[in-house]
């Protein structure tokens, strides 16, 4: 039996990094960004449409959401599959309620100005402050949709283990052995140097569909404001996650 367990991070907090460490395990893997929550949301919807009110077999469309995991991971062997994605935001939530008696939950956090500067330094968009505002939209965007997942999570007291991305670079091995302890695995000791992308089944992340290369495993400093300017910086600095 996989348990199945659920990766909820901002965008550019480290993720890619930590997940292609972890896939080095023979007890846990993690998937790239999921789109079980959007095969969910279309079955779950089914149940709105006329040619289901016109016969409501209920029971039919919930085996299929009970399933999905289990169908869509069916090749993977491995005790533990972690998947990413905004599962914290209240549908998603309930939807998981729907099909788990017990979830556990990876956070991964960084301090949101870092991840914003993070954005804009990949991107290079014309308009700073109106992707900005774009990535903090609650409902569409990549980063407030994340922020509104997490604090969910926490707000409904869900059991969770939250890293932040500082700790990862200061004591990497730590949070590994945190995290295989949080999801009951035997620890054990994987490659934190010279790590390769990310891979997941044989399948790595096709950045040539989105505005920049944001899987790539490569090291960068640099500040905020080398990418931000003052008036975002102030705006968004005190959000708390």
């Amino acid at each position: 039996m996989k348990q199945y367990c659920f990766f909820c991070t901002l965008p550019r907090s480290g993720s890619t990094y930590l997940s292609a460490i972890l896939n080095q395990s023979k007890q846990i893997k993690v998937s790239a960004n999921s789109i079980l929550p959007n095969v969910l949301f279309q079955l779950d919807s089914m149940k709105q449409t006329e040619h289901f009110l016109n016969f409501p077999y209920h029971q039919g469309i919930d085996n299929l959401i009970k399933n999905c995991f289990s169908t869509y991971y069916q090749n993977i062997n491995t005790k533990c599959i972690l998947d990413k994605s905004v599962w914290g935001t209240p549908y998603n939530l309930n939807l998981l309620k729907k099909i788990f008696k017990e979830r556990k939950f990876l956070i991964l956090t960084r301090p949101l100005i870092d991840c914003l500067a993070s954005f804009i330094r990949i991107e290079k968009p014309k308009n700073v402050s109106k992707r900005c505002s774009e990535l903090m939209n609650k409902e569409h965007g990549s980063l407030g949709k994340s922020i509104w997942s997490i604090n969910n999570l926490i707000q409904n007291k869900e059991n969770y283990l939250k890293i932040n991305y500082y700790d990862l670079q200061q004591d990497i091995s730590n949070q590994i052995k945190k995290i295989f302890n949080f999801f009951n695995l035997d620890y054990e000791l994987l490659n934190t140097k010279n790590i390769k992308n990310f891979t997941f089944d044989n399948t790595q992340y096709n950045d040539n569909v989105l505005k920049g290369n944001f899987h790539q495993l490569k090291k960068s400093k640099y500040k905020p404001n080398d990418f931000l300017p003052k008036t975002i910086i102030e705006e968004y600095k005190n959000i708390i996650i």
